[in-house]
């Protein structure tokens, strides 16, 4: 049993029903394809990409931006067994190029947003486009009646290659196997409960947290709606035009739709599951989606080692006020634990490192024993994030344990302030990070971001911390930017903000 076997078993029972249908930014109906179709075209391009590549299970670099061409290219490795490397082609060519080199692929795919990586690469090339229907095009082009040569997958075997930060200078490479990702499948089904009524809007690149869905919708037999990188006034109007029961997106990207949202509401009466991940999200925020949307915004968390739902909750748990800002309980196939710097397992509301266990986890990185063993203890994945669980098993997430400030001998968590800044109306978002002080060993600091037209002044949401949190962790300074930088993704980059926060104002 693979992930694709999930998808097989759709085709059987659903070969007539739409399988995805490809949306433009205007709302407009690129493409749709149902499951027979599909399972055609998957088939071809699994044969393509092993003849060129010359492998059974080849290694497959795939840059792209969102399309049904690139749905296809996904299902296809997953199809011949081989190996997933996706790529986000918005990242910088050398940040591409170094990873490609660590993963000496077989073949690369690209389409347009990446042709700038073809230059120079060893292995056959197939790049991705569009027809002028619409359809999928495949250069060199899908010969439907050919058929790929099956070599089985089992256990350990990896599937997927997929790379993640790291200060070491060489990326990362975190080896997903089987085991890992038909636990996440068979998880992401159960948690948010997908059937084959389900609507999925895809509009976050593929290559990331959004794209971890498409086989457990296809698995239920729903149907993906595929966008590529909407802004929120248009990720809206397709979720209503297009009845979408579900969407997954970055904190970033859901604060814009709630502000769109406010200022333009649209019936969206199908949604319920609308998820957030990647990062936490402000209590506040979360009140605003439930009085907008109602009971709809749940939550993924997991890690590229422990992918997307170590932990989760869907949409209709935020009815719940104890659960709103939660990370949600363990994955069905996961256990989830706080760990003590002992060692020792933490009781309910202890603070401590978040662990997890079991089939969910990493086969490891490639060609890095030393920093494998360094995030694995006994078995645990200790994942640097600090948290506690509450009797009921529901995680709350406080940040990363680097990035906790100790101030005057305090500890300071930057989701706290980051929340009660959230609280006052002029805020988009912040970033609250520690700053190197010779009289406070850190200090305590923030960067914010106001909404449109909003002008509140930085000694004013200072006194507005105080008030909630005490002297102790307000900040002693905030920087009012004009916008917090983001990665292609739209996730805000803390640590980029930090560094350049410490070279200006570090030890004063």
């Amino acid at each position: 049993m693979t992930p694709i076997d999930f998808f097989w078993a759709a085709v059987r029972s659903r070969p007539g029903a739409d399988a995805a249908i490809e949306v433009a930014a205007d709302g407009r109906v690129l493409h749709r394809v149902d499951y027979a179709a599909l399972a055609q075209q998957v088939h071809a391009a699994a044969a393509l990409f092993q003849r060129l590549s010359g492998q059974r299970r080849p290694r497959v670099v795939l840059a792209s931006r969102n399309s049904t061409a690139m749905l296809v290219s996904i299902l296809a490795t997953y199809h011949c067994r081989g190996v997933l490397i996706p790529l986000t082609p918005k990242n910088p060519e050398a940040e591409l190029r170094q990873q490609i080199a660590v993963a000496q692929p077989d073949l690369v795919v690209l389409d347009d947003s990446a042709a700038a990586l073809a230059a120079g690469q060893a292995v056959p090339i197939v790049t991705l486009g569009h027809a002028a229907s619409g359809a999928p095009r495949f250069d060199p082009p899908l010969a439907l009646d050919e058929a790929p040569a099956i070599e089985e997958a089992v256990g350990e075997d990896t599937l997927a290659m997929k790379f993640t930060g790291g200060s070491s200078g060489r990326p990362k490479a975190v080896l997903q196997s089987v085991r890992c990702l038909n636990t996440m499948v068979a998880s992401l089904m159960q948690v948010y409960g997908l059937t084959e009524a389900d609507r999925f809007l895809i509009s976050p690149p593929m290559t990331h947290g959004a794209g971890t869905f498409v086989v457990p919708v296809l698995a239920a037999g729903g149907c993906l709606l595929i966008m590529d990188g909407a802004k929120a006034d248009a990720l809206l109007d397709a979720l209503a035009a297009h009845e979408a029961t579900c969407a997954w997106v970055p904190p970033t990207l859901l604060y814009q739709l709630l502000d769109q949202q406010a200022q333009q509401p649209r019936a969206l009466p199908r949604l319920r599951n609308l998820l957030y991940g990647g990062a936490g999200a402000a209590l506040e925020r979360l009140h605003q989606a439930r009085a907008l949307l109602g009971p709809v915004v749940g939550v993924t968390y997991g890690l590229t080692e422990a992918p997307v739902i170590i932990a989760g909750m869907p949409g209709q748990a935020s009815a719940v006020d104890a659960n709103l800002g939660s990370a949600g309980c363990a994955g069905p196939l996961t256990r989830l634990a706080v760990m003590g710097q002992g060692g020792q397992l933490c009781a309910p509301r202890e603070m401590g490192e978040i662990v997890a266990r079991g089939d969910l986890l990493m086969t490891g990185y490639l060609d890095m024993p030393a920093e494998t063993a360094a995030v694995m203890a006994a078995g645990w994945l200790r994942t640097g994030d600090v948290g506690y669980l509450d009797e009921r098993g529901y995680l709350f997430i406080k940040g990363r344990s680097k990035d906790v400030v100790i101030t005057g001998g305090f500890n300071v968590y930057p989701s706290d302030v980051e929340d009660a800044l959230a609280q006052h109306g002029d805020v988009a978002e912040s970033v609250v990070f520690g700053i190197p002080d010779t009289h406070w060993g850190e200090r305590v600091e923030a960067a914010v971001e106001l909404k449109q037209g909003r002008q509140a002044t930085a000694e004013a949401l200072r006194e507005h911390v105080r008030a909630a949190l005490g002297a102790v962790r307000t900040p002693k300074a905030i920087h009012i930017v004009e916008q917090l930088p983001r990665n292609s993704l739209g996730k805000v980059q803390k640590r980029q903000l930090r560094d350049e926060f410490i070279r200006t104002f570090g030890h004063s």
